[in-house]
């Protein structure tokens, strides 16, 4: 029992023929929201995520994304109708897509980094002051905003969540793991793991809720040898 962690570089599909391979391969209504997206980058983004979704659900269960039914939760988290044992979540940044799977509620996010004073003002409007205090000791302002995005996704809760209302750093801007709370949260008493994976300009975290920590397996995945 793994944690799945699938990561991919998209600007392959800026090549025409590439994009239409995995477009045609998508289930019609993945298709039409797709093609509702009214930027390039956004539609490549979208379309490499859910390629790897695709990938991935055919590689652990060995379905296709055209062959289930995608349901959203109250504030848009999608998840697989009927199949209770398939947690999935997607993201994207910069010119990579992160799909993860789980046997137990996930969340996922991967950042593009990018240094400046812009990051300090984003702390000191979101982060509570425990995070604020790593972010000044070191803690790179990534890997704690790919946290916290990927736990508010864990919840379901999305940007309705208030981002001060939890932590997800201790004391120690070293840990690994972490319990965080929050009030309105459908996983609220729940011990919450975060894993990690470190690539060059980006950072990318998951969250998850159980019991046990779950060893959590990285794929770097070429789209062009799916």
């Amino acid at each position: 029992m793994n944690i799945w962690g699938f990561y991919a570089k998209v600007k392959i599909l800026e090549q025409e023929e590439v994009f239409r391979h995995f477009f045609c391969s998508l289930s019609k209504e993945r298709q039409q929201k797709i093609e509702a997206m009214k930027a390039e980058t956004g539609r490549r983004s979208s379309l490499g995520a859910w390629a790897l979704l695709d990938h991935g659900l055919h590689q652990l269960y060995g379905l296709r994304e055209r062959e289930i039914t995608i349901a959203y939760g109250a504030h848009g988290k999608p998840y697989v109708k009927d199949r209770p044992e398939i947690h999935f979540n997607l993201s994207h940044s910069g010119d990579y897509v992160l799909a993860v799977f789980a046997p137990v509620e996930i969340g996922c996010d991967i950042q593009q980094t990018v240094q400046g004073t812009r990051n300090e003002r984003i702390a000191a409007r979101f982060f509570t002051e425990t995070e604020q205090q790593a972010f000044m000791a070191g803690m790179d302002f990534y890997r704690i905003w790919s946290r916290k995005e990927s736990y508010i996704k864990c919840t379901g809760e999305g940007m309705a969540c208030d981002l001060r209302s939890f932590s997800v750093v201790e004391d120690s801007t070293q840990a690994q793991e972490v319990y965080a709370t929050s009030e309105s949260s459908d996983i609220r008493g729940a011990k919450t793991y975060f894993a990690e994976h470190t690539l060059p300009g980006y950072a990318m975290a998951v969250c998850y809720a159980g019991v046990n920590e779950i060893q959590t397996v990285w794929t770097e995945t070429d789209l062009e040898n799916l």
